[in-house]
């Protein structure tokens, strides 16, 4: 994607951040002398993102690249993410497509870049068995320069990534829950993905898919996730597991939008 191209996305992406129109979105403050776009995440250790609702998914059913909006738990818009996806892998792959999702504050950088390739026969846990059918992401910050990864592990029941540092060297893992649940009647499943130290043990985060309400789930495919991470650890670290919140997203609750 050429800068002119990046930019126009940028701007009618961002044009269109706020999640309620009605009400004009406050964004959190960047700390004062650290020019490192990761600098907003140095003193969070919890963060929101909320998917924006199409209206072109929920009126035609034609899904539409991904956008979010990345909160703190004050309610302050922290970053803004948007796809860039095939449309028709979209359609017909939407669990596996290949997508680059951008994050950018609001000055419109780009701060975070969310890489994953196109594997078509990724899915399940023990579909990571086999290196073609692995899910993956590359995180880069800024975009070009690699500071991470997120690799799906081989399992026999749940769902498990590993988060590895730019020398691919592991460092925290995510197991998910025993059984993962969409949809409207899924009120009661917790769907928790724990995040666990170095040691593979201790837990110290975890992410959550939020359910929002029968009509909400029924109707739109928008999500809405937490991640709660300790707020000492690395910003880079950070940046990795938002990573793994979006590779979750896709991988686990990417449906193809049903016409209404």
């Amino acid at each position: 994607m050429n800068g002119a191209v990046f930019m126009s996305q940028t701007n009618q992406f961002l044009g269109n951040n706020i999640i309620n129109p009605q009400q004009q979105q406050k964004w959190m403050d960047k700390p004062i002398g650290d020019t490192n776009g990761l600098a907003y995440l140095r003193s969070l250790d919890s963060l929101l993102a909320k998917q924006v609702v199409s209206m072109t998914e929920l009126i035609i059913g034609i899904p539409s690249q991904a956008k979010y909006g990345i909160f703190n738990d004050r309610g302050e818009q922290v970053y803004f993410a948007f796809e860039e996806s095939n449309i028709c892998q979209r359609m017909y792959c939407p669990k596996t497509r290949r997508f680059d999702l951008h994050i950018v504050d609001n000055t419109n950088q780009e701060i975070i870049r969310i890489k994953r390739k196109f594997k078509c026969c990724a899915g399940c846990c023990w579909c990571a068995c086999c290196d073609g059918c692995r899910q993956e992401v590359i995180v880069e910050s800024p975009p070009g320069t690699i500071i991470g990864f997120v690799t799906q592990e081989c399992s026999c029941w749940r769902m498990k990534y590993i988060l590895k540092d730019i020398t691919e060297n592991p460092i925290l893992s995510i197991i998910g829950p025993g059984c993962i649940c969409d949809g409207p009647y899924a009120a009661c499943c917790e769907n928790k993905f724990t995040l666990y130290g170095t040691d593979g043990i201790t837990e110290i985060g975890a992410i959550h898919k939020k359910y929002r309400g029968f009509i909400a789930e029924a109707l739109t495919t928008a999500d809405t996730f937490t991640i709660r991470m300790p707020i000492d650890l690395d910003v880079k670290m950070k940046a990795v597991a938002l990573g793994a919140l979006f590779l979750i997203d896709f991988a686990n609750f990417s449906e193809p939008p049903q016409r209404h």
